[in-house]
C-alpha cells in the first residue's frame, strides 16, 4: 500500500492507493481528529489491495490546518468533502464514503443537500445529534462545564490538538440533528456501526435514527466506547465496514 499526502485546493489529503484502483473511498474523520487517522489507515489496509484508494482530507481547524477555529463551520467542512469527492470522481470509478462520528455527521449532511450518490457509506459511530455530542465531551474532559460557560468563553478543547472554538458553532451544531428520517439515506447501502458504551453519541440517539431510517444496515458493537479503544473492537467495525463497502 502506497501512502502520500497530496493537497486538493488548500486541503490536505492523506491518499492510500494500492494496484490498479477501480474505486474510492472518501474518509472523513471526527471532531478533533485528522487525516492521520487509526481507523481509516487500517480501513485502506482492508481495501487497497481490492483495487481501492481512499482518500482522507483534514477538516478545518484539524490535523495540520492552520486557520482561525472561525473557520470551522459545517459549511466549510461541507466544501472541503465536496472538492476531495470531485476530485476522487476525476479519477474514474465509483466513490463510496466512510465518516467517523462528526465525520459521519457531515457525510449525512451531505447526501441530503446533494442526494446519494455513494455507491456504499458506512457511519462509524456516527454523531447523528452533534450539538449533543459536543456537549457531552465537554463534559467528559471539564467536569465542571456549564453551557453559560461556553455562551461567554466558547469551547476550549484539548483533543489531538487545542480549539478555542466560538459558541456560535454549537449553534450551527444544533441545526445539523439528524435523528430523524430521510429517503435520501434510508437504504441499505448504509451501514452504521456504533458502539454499546458509546461515552459521546446517545446510543439512545443512534437507535431512534435507525428506528426512523428501518433500512440501514446497523452493527452494534457490545462492550466498546466511542474510540474503540481495545483492539479486537475496532477490528471488528472495520471488518464489517470493509465487507460493506466491497
Amino acid at each position: 500500500m502506497d501512502v502520500q499526502v497530496i493537497h486538493i485546493g488548500a486541503v490536505p489529503v492523506k491518499l492510500f492507493t494500492g494496484g490498479n484502483a477501480e474505486h474510492s473511498v472518501l474518509a472523513v474523520h471526527g471532531f478533533g481528529g485528522s487525516k492521520d487517522s487509526l481507523a481509516i489507515e487500517r480501513l485502506a489496509q482492508r481495501l487497497c489491495d481490492k483495487g481501492f484508494r481512499v482518500a482522507a482530507p483534514d477538516l478545518p481547524c484539524h490535523g495540520e490546518r492552520t486557520e482561525n477555529e472561525r473557520e470551522l463551520t459545517p459549511e466549510r467542512c461541507l466544501a472541503d468533502i465536496l472538492a476531495v469527492e470531485c476530485w476522487l470522481r476525476s479519477q474514474g470509478g465509483d466513490v463510496s464514503a466512510f465518516g467517523t462520528s462528526f465525520g459521519g455527521c457531515l457525510l449525512l449532511k451531505r447526501m441530503e443537500l446533494y442526494g446519494n450518490s455513494f455507491r456504499k457509506a458506512v457511519l462509524r459511530v456516527p454523531a447523528v445529534n452533534m450539538a449533543d455530542s459536543l456537549l457531552r465531551c465537554m463534559k467528559l474532559f471539564q467536569p465542571d462545564f456549564t453551557l453559560d460557560t461556553a455562551k461567554r468563553n466558547g469551547f476550549h478543547v484539548k483533543m489531538s490538538r487545542e480549539l478555542n472554538i466560538p459558541f456560535e458553532f454549537y449553534s450551527r451544531l444544533l441545526e445539523l440533528n439528524e435523528v430523524r428520517h430521510s429517503s435520501v439515506w434510508d437504504s441499505p447501502d448504509v451501514l452504521a456501526v456504533y458502539a454499546g458504551l458509546d461515552e459521546l453519541v446517545a446510543r439512545a440517539d443512534t437507535e431512534e435514527f435507525l428506528r426512523l431510517n428501518p433500512h440501514i444496515q446497523s452493527l452494534c458493537i457490545e462492550g466498546t466506547g466511542h474510540r474503540m479503544l481495545r483492539p479486537e473492537h475496532l477490528a471488528q467495525a472495520l471488518d464489517r465496514a470493509a465487507e460493506h463497502l466491497c
